[in-house]
């Protein structure tokens, strides 16, 4: 079964962002694979001291990266995006913004989903299919 490109998104800023695999990582300390905000009521959600989520659990931080993704990506979020903004968009919304690593994101992408058409100008409804 192929994998699923928003899941690949997830895995990709997962990666970046140490996860999985660097338990020194503030990603993996706060099980915060895609490094989210709260923009919930102060006390909703607990939080580090800059404003990112902290799970109990790396699933419930992968589950709210996905949910979060879903609605960047169908340009229901108050990021202002849409399914027509390109994937370097939605990479400076997360605060990626050196070549380096959406380099690094677009790489690991082209490997996960078996593309190389894959480019930092890719729509993002790309990975709502």
């Amino acid at each position: 079964m192929p994998v699923k490109k928003i899941e690949a998104l997830v895995d990709a800023f997962a990666k970046l962002n140490g996860a999985f695999n660097d338990p020194e990582s503030e990603a993996y300390n706060l099980r915060n694979p895609l490094m989210i905000k709260s923009y919930g009521l102060p006390g909703k959600h607990q939080i580090d001291g800059q404003g990112r989520r902290v799970f109990d659990s790396m699933l419930s931080g992968y589950r709210a990266g996905l949910f979060d993704l879903e609605i960047k990506l169908s340009g229901k979020s108050r990021a202002k995006l849409s399914p027509d903004d390109k994937l370097e968009n939605l990479l400076r919304v997360y605060g990626i913004t050196e070549l380096g690593g959406v380099k690094q994101i677009v790489n690991f992408l082209r490997r996960a989903l078996k593309d190389q058409e894959i480019q930092a100008v890719t729509p993002l409804r790309y990975f709502l299919e």
